[in-house]
């Protein structure tokens, strides 16, 4: 089953971009992810925002079938290109990898901040890829279940706190 995630803000969605889009609070999500960072940018053109993020992220919740595989860490690179979508909201591509054991780990997708109501609906779409003979198709469930239930789940809620609404 793809990644398909919707959450909603009081915020408009210019608003919500300026937060996820911020390095403070790119470096908040990571620590409330418990990893240790590495490198954190967003960058402006006049095309959109691009922001990367690089960090050593706990492999804690995986399954243990894929446990003793991983270690105890795994280097994770994040970019997200966002541009406007011309209809008042923003649309940004996600490329997510982790190099492990000499195989890729690749989430890629969209995310959509769409204006509704004076406020925004936040979308995910995507789906995860593993190389990994024999194990490929339990290891991208597992990475998407990781995606779905903890990484999105620390972001939404660290995004609740920059945007000053309660959960």
């Amino acid at each position: 089953m793809p990644i398909d995630v919707t959450q909603t803000y009081a915020a408009d969605p210019d608003r919500v971009l300026a937060v996820l889009t911020d390095e403070a609070f790119l470096r908040e999500w990571a620590q409330a992810l418990e990893a240790r960072v590495e490198e954190v940018s967003s960058r402006r053109d006049g095309a959109g925002t691009t922001t990367t993020v690089r960090l050593d992220a706990p492999t804690t919740g995986i399954p243990p079938v894929f446990a003793r595989f991983v270690g105890r860490s795994v280097p994770v690179l994040d970019v997200r290109t966002w541009t406007p979508d011309g209809d008042g909201g923003h649309r940004g591509t996600l490329d997510v990898r982790s190099e492990i054991m000499g195989r890729t780990a690749l989430v890629t997708g969209e995310r959509r901040l769409l204006a509704v109501g004076g406020g925004t609906r936040a979308t995910v779409a995507g789906d995860a890829r593993v190389d990994a003979p024999l194990v490929g198709r339990q290891a991208e469930a597992a990475v998407r279940e990781l995606v779905t239930q903890v990484v999105l789940r620390h972001e939404h809620e660290v995004l609740l706190r920059r945007l000053g609404e309660s959960g």
